[in-house]
């Protein structure tokens, strides 16, 4: 299915700007560029877990065409597979070529067993600029007690996200754009439109979306660089610019990641898998964490939550994300989720959504995304740093609007 821009002025405006611009595939590009600007994003969830046809995610990415110069654009899709294969860790790469490819089912085999795999399907879209790299998924089930990993018996997660640090950090040409279980990230160097036919998104469905049209700052548009950034089930899309990007990186390597996607969305996505997964902590409370109240604002709490937000910030001090910026997150495990939340400043525009049936949750950079596709949608702008939350078969269990620890969630 071919979806257009809907701007087509805009995208006219582009082409001369995008084509003077260098394209890369899966290698990591060297050094990096300054380009201002702002990303789109966008999700929707079926909150009964119902599925949702990827051209609906598309035609909302794709309306916000002035967020995106064709440097990146990437969709994320949860409860995607059969009962067979979502229990199994989903590995989707991005290989430059079939060296890359062989030295990292080396690399795998000798971690676990290859359960499957398969060519993920691709479309030629000619206005996609080479290098296109080569998309391939493998079904993967991993050996905590393989000698090849640092520590024997520790977790299948823990040894998942070695196995991805090591071949994203250490394998040339090759780059794992998603690790989760019954979910997968699509995504590439062009426009959202340009992406969303080339994976046609069109034929997939699933309970959740979560999508990226990228305008870089600080980093240089390549195939793994666009967004969503993934570990394990997680995925997160990212308008903005993480301004304490040194700290926060410091933070996550000291905690054992590996940081090689060149994108300060890479550390933030680190911080959610550590903060959540790691140290078990509710996600409203990580979220306060990285968008943490201002002093004056602790003061007004009671108590008890004075003493907790103190404690926070000193305890997790690296883990504050200082800068403008608007986020959503998803995560497939133990349900299938949504977090959509902004900076404490609100200087990122962030619109959450809600059909009029209650089955359905949006959030967009605009309202015009979620008109899009939901006339009526009942829709309402998150407190700066109060994050959203929707989960398949609760409904939205945080609006947004409570207070820093009024609804403390799983």
């Amino acid at each position: 299915m071919r979806i257009e821009s809907p701007r087509t002025g805009a995208r006219q405006r582009n082409e001369e700007a995008y084509a003077a611009l260098p394209a890369y595939g899966a290698a990591r590009p060297e050094g990096s560029s300054y380009i201002m600007g702002g990303c789109g994003i966008a999700g929707v969830m079926n909150m009964a877990g119902e599925k949702v046809c990827g051209d609906r995610i598309a035609r909302m990415l794709s309306t916000m065409s002035e967020r995106e110069n064709g440097l990146g654009a990437g969709y994320a899709a949860y409860g995607l597979f059969p009962d067979d294969l979502k229990d199994l860790y989903c590995l989707q790469f991005l290989f430059d070529d079939e060296k890359a490819m062989t030295v990292t089912e080396e690399y795998l085999k000798n971690r676990g067993a290859i359960v499957r795999d398969e060519r993920v399907p691709t479309q030629r879209v000619d206005s996609l600029r080479p290098p296109r790299p080569i998309v391939w998924r493998y079904f993967f089930r991993p050996d905590p007690r393989s000698e090849k990993f640092r520590t024997k018996e520790q977790s299948e997660d823990e040894c998942m996200v070695e196995a991805v640090m090591g071949i994203n950090g250490a394998i040339p040409g090759a780059i794992c754009i998603s690790s989760g279980k019954d979910m997968a990230v699509f995504k590439g160097n062009g426009h959202s439109y340009e992406i969303a036919e080339h994976f046609d998104i069109a034929r997939y469905d699933a309970a959740m979306w979560l999508s990226h049209s990228r305008f870089p700052t600080n980093s240089p548009g390549w195939w793994a660089g666009a967004h969503p950034i993934s570990l394990l089930d997680w995925s997160v899309c990212h308008n903005g610019e993480i301004t304490s990007y040194g700290v926060n990186r410091r933070f996550v390597e000291m905690n054992g990641y590996r940081c090689s996607l060149l994108t300060d969305t890479e550390v933030i996505t680190y911080t959610w898998d550590l903060l959540v997964r790691r140290h078990g902590l509710p996600i409203p409370m990580a979220a306060v964490i990285m968008a943490p109240p201002y002093y004056r604002d602790i003061e007004r709490l009671d108590e008890n939550g004075k003493k907790l937000a103190y404690q926070l910030r000193a305890t997790y001090k690296e883990a504050f994300l200082n800068g403008p910026f608007s986020i959503l997150v998803g995560r497939s495990r133990p349900e299938i989720t949504m977090v959509a939340m902004a900076d404490r400043k609100k200087l990122r525009p962030l619109l959450i959504g809600e059909s009029d049936d209650g089955k359905t949750v949006y959030a967009a950079s605009e309202e015009c995304a979620i008109r899009s596709v939901q006339e009526r949608a009942e829709t309402w702008e998150a407190d700066p740093g109060s994050p959203m939350i929707a989960r398949v078969g609760e409904g939205i269990v945080r609006r947004g609007i409570e207070p820093p620890f009024g609804v403390m969630d799983r």
